[in-house]
């Protein structure tokens, strides 16, 4: 086992999207990278894309016809402009930086009391798997860790997907892959659904940034695969940006039966500025912050894995608040799996997400797979009522969101 690795310290507070400069030549003109959402009704989606680009003397990089008809292209500016007024354009965006949701620095199952599950079955043994697959659309997952069942990997960066490709450079992705189902064994941690196959979807490289046309192309290539993928997991997004393109990403998704889980963001502020947190069709997950694994409040208030000092068993410092976040989960001090084989304990509401994306792994394993909205809804539905309420809200926003709890052995029933 290595020894806790901290991730990017200097990460701490607001996370948020910066949009890159775009080179400016003297023999050509400027060029930057666009999502173009086409008309749902438009036929024949790669040739409408070669043919609006090639006429606009642009580059393809990538075309989509799963989360929405559309595709990725490098436009001048003048052309982006001019494509906006085509008959079948819904909408012409410009690519943009998003960076993950991390701070620094694991308690979390047994708090959401996962060893209290009988179905679970953890018991530093790996002889139940849990019958899921789940989508972690992150820095990408380290497919040859010994913690971790990666089944299949893509990488999406350049808002064209190459399969079987992109390695977790960063660490952030395989450490929310462990806790959404790090394998019940002899090492490591144990995740929220033990051996739950894990899609590694590769948008943020190395430094923790990606782009919105990287999350369009990832999103696209788990809704081709709907009819395998039960949820996804996205902790990343940015403040006060949004995109048309992946709203209706995200809502074709959740029409497919996938779903989706969104980490509220580190900024002290309230969700509705922060996107896709704020999409109406996620589960947000705001991040608790939880000292001893135990319910009611006794483990103090002094945390070995980071500089501050946090109370616990209530809100996390550094995470989002408002009417926008269905469910809070343990965030702070996670240990998980990290890149390269190794493990690392980190903060963040991105550690919080995967505790919610686990839970919606085990309802929806086995024969429980929704295939509509309404059933994509339904298990929100379940994780939010099922919740309890032990917890201190010292947030400040006068709305006090369930803690997540799957210790139901009849609610929480995986196959």
């Amino acid at each position: 086992m290595r020894p806790s690795t901290p991730l990017l310290a200097s990460l701490v507070g607001a996370l948020a999207l910066f949009a890159a400069p775009l080179p400016v030549s003297a023999a050509a003109p400027p060029e930057g990278t666009y999502i173009v959402q086409l008309d749902p009704a438009t036929r024949g989606t790669h040739g409408a894309a070669q043919d609006q680009v090639a006429e606009l003397g642009g580059d393809l990089v990538g075309v989509y016809e799963h989360a929405f008809k559309g595709y990725t292209a490098r436009l001048s500016a003048k052309a982006a402009e001019e494509l906006k007024h085509a008959p079948n354009v819904i909408s012409v965006e410009p690519d943009a930086e998003v960076r993950a949701f991390v701070q620094t620095v694991p308690t979390g199952v047994r708090r959401i009391f996962g060893p209290s599950n009988p179905n679970l079955d953890i018991d530093g043994v790996d002889d139940v798997r849990i019958d899921v697959d789940v989508a972690v659309v992150d820095s990408g997952v380290d497919h040859t860790h010994p913690d971790l069942n990666v089944v299949a990997r893509a990488n999406c960066l350049t808002g064209l997907c190459v399969n079987n490709s992109g390695t977790d450079d960063n660490g952030h992705g395989s450490h929310v892959a462990g806790t959404v189902g790090a394998l019940d064994n002899t090492i490591g941690p144990v995740g929220v659904a033990p051996g739950a196959r894990i899609h590694g979807v590769k948008v943020l490289n190395a430094s923790g940034s990606g782009s919105l046309s990287g999350i369009a192309a990832g999103i696209n290539w788990v809704v081709a695969r709907a009819s395998t993928i039960e949820v996804i997991n996205l902790s990343l997004g940015c403040q006060g940006c949004s995109s048309s393109a992946i709203s209706t990403a995200i809502t074709n998704a959740v029409n497919a039966g996938i779903v989706v889980v969104v980490a509220a963001g580190n900024s002290r502020a309230n969700t509705s500025s922060f996107f896709p947190a704020n999409h109406a069709d996620v589960v947000t997950v705001s991040a608790l912050t939880d000292n001893d694994g135990l319910a009611g409040g006794l483990g103090g208030s002094t945390l070995s894995c980071r500089s501050e000092t946090d109370q616990d068993d209530t809100s996390a410092f550094y995470s989002n608040y408002g009417s926008r976040v269905e469910i809070t989960a343990p965030g702070t001090c996670i240990y998980s799996t990290y890149r390269a084989g190794g493990y690392a304990t980190i903060s963040g509401t991105s550690m919080a997400s995967p505790h919610v994306a686990g839970a919606a792994a085990l309802l929806t394993s086995g024969g429980n797979k929704p295939t509509t909205r309404a059933g994509s809804l339904a298990v929100r539905g379940t994780l939010v009522s099922t919740g309890n309420f032990n917890w201190t809200d010292d947030s400040g926003d006068g709305v006090k969101e369930p803690l997540l709890d799957i210790h139901d052995a009849t609610r929480y029933p995986p196959s």
